[in-house]
């Protein structure tokens, strides 16, 4: 598979690129599935596109929609730029980036780094209008504290926010 960019300028190659496999996806994409993020690097070759569930997100929505838009792209046929096109979810090590990805944590923990650097530790025990409602991790008593500190915090105060995996 080739993309072409004509005499385009590379961002907005890529912009077009981003806006068109957003349309595509809507083409098949079950209404509880959603784009996350879209990544392409024209010098690298790799377009990925990322996408999450209000529930699991299965492997066969992943390879519904590579098909789908790997049949797209051959149709249209971009040209002179090899590229590898990869259909995933944003997986564990990657942050939370919309606000449509928090209902489905709530009850797991989260490492929240906010715009004022601060970093915190704790269960999302709800979700609701951009504010988030985090139980705060005791560094002692984990979440046995006596008295539990509940912080609300809006989104918008938010740099990075991590799901951490648990194995218990």
């Amino acid at each position: 598979m080739r993309l072409r960019g004509d005499q385009k300028s590379p961002l907005l190659l890529t912009m077009q690129i981003v806006e068109q496999l957003k349309e595509w996806s809507a083409e098949v994409l079950e209404p509880s599935v959603f784009i996350v993020d879209i990544d392409y690097k024209p010098s690298g070759g790799k377009l990925l596109v990322m996408i999450d569930s209000d529930e699991s997100l299965t492997i066969e929505q992943c390879r519904k929609l590579n098909k789908h838009l790997s049949n797209k792209l051959d149709e249209l046929d971009f040209g002179d730029t090899p590229y590898k096109l990869e259909v995933s979810s944003p997986g564990i090590d990657k942050p939370l980036l919309l606000e449509r990805q928090y209902p489905k944590h709530v009850g797991r923990e989260l490492q929240i780094t906010l715009k004022a650097k601060t970093e915190l530790l704790g269960k999302l025990i709800a979700f609701a209008n951009g504010v988030l409602t985090l139980h705060l991790k005791d560094k002692k008593k984990a979440y046995n504290a006596k008295e539990p500190v509940i912080k609300e915090i809006v989104l918008a105060d938010i740099e990075t926010s991590l799901v951490m995996v648990s194995f218990n």
